[in-house]
């Protein structure tokens, strides 16, 4: 028993390394979204990562849920901006992008590659 008890400290000690950042909080959330000219309505997810990251689960390409890492690249007195770094989202789809979020909208611009070709898509949410 005593052991256990060591591992569960020891397992939640690590786990508190990963503190989420504060100012990410008010991104986090359901919200009502349409891909511009492509789909909607549908729900896009997010949901805090790490320090200044978060996670964003949308139809991106308008027809399937893919999940992509975002962060908060800088806030000001009206804003928060977003920062959507180069990664793959699937085997064969690459996204980049960034965006911004005020007052309980979502605004996303991003590139997707795809076949290598690249197509842009711009998101737009309301917080629920």
């Amino acid at each position: 028993m005593p052991k256990f008890l060591l591992l569960l400290i020891s397992i939640l000690s690590l786990g508190s390394c990963n503190d989420v950042d504060e100012d990410v909080l008010p991104v986090i959330g359901i919200y009502r979204a349409h891909v511009f000219g492509v789909a909607g309505p549908f729900d896009l997810i997010t949901s805090t990562d790490s320090n200044d990251e978060f996670k964003i689960e949308a139809l991106f390409d308008g027809l399937e849920y893919y999940i992509a890492c975002a962060e908060i690249s800088d806030i000001n007195e009206h804003s928060i901006n977003i920062e959507i770094d180069k990664q793959n989202i699937s085997s064969d789809i690459t996204i980049s992008g960034k965006g911004f979020y005020v007052d309980g909208t979502l605004e996303l611009t991003y590139s997707l590659k795809e076949d290598g070709t690249w197509r842009d898509f711009k998101i737009v949410g309301t917080k629920l």
